[in-house]
C-alpha cells in the first residue's frame, strides 16, 4: 500500500470517527479520530517526494492552517471551554476544508 493510499485510508477512519461523535455530541471518541487524523505525520506517510514549488507551498500552508484551526474548536469543545453546537460543527466543517486542501495538494503533486 503506497504512503498516499495508507494517509486516506487513515483520514477516512478520522472522519467516520468525528462525524458521529459530533452528531450526537459525544466526546471521547475524538481522540480516537484524532490519533487516526495525525498518525500520517509520525510515520512519514504523508511525505511526499519532489514537492517543489510555490503552489505545493501554499497548499501546504493552507492545510496546517485549517488543521490547527479545526482542532482548536475540537479543544474547546472536549474541555467544554466552548460547548455549542456551533464549535462542534465548525471543527468538523474546518476539519473538512483542511482535508480537502490536502487532498488539493495530493492531486496537485500527482500531476507532475
Amino acid at each position: 500500500m503506497r504512503n498516499r493510499d495508507k494517509t486516506m485510508l487513515c483520514v477516512a477512519i478520522a472522519g467516520l470517527i468525528f462525524i458521529p461523535s459530533v452528531i450526537w455530541n459525544v466526546r471521547w471518541p475524538i481522540l480516537i479520530g484524532a490519533f487516526f487524523d495525525w498518525l500520517p505525520l509520525p510515520t512519514g506517510w504523508m511525505k511526499f517526494e519532489g514537492e517543489k514549488g510555490p503552489s505545493a507551498g501554499k497548499w501546504v500552508a493552507v492545510h496546517v492552517v485549517l488543521t490547527l484551526a479545526a482542532y482548536l474548536f475540537a479543544i474547546l469543545w472536549f474541555f467544554k471551554l466552548w460547548d455549542t453546537v456551533l464549535a462542534r460543527f465548525l471543527f468538523l466543517e474546518i476539519w473538512w476544508l483542511a482535508v480537502m486542501a490536502g487532498v488539493k495538494l495530493t492531486v496537485s503533486h500527482n500531476r507532475g
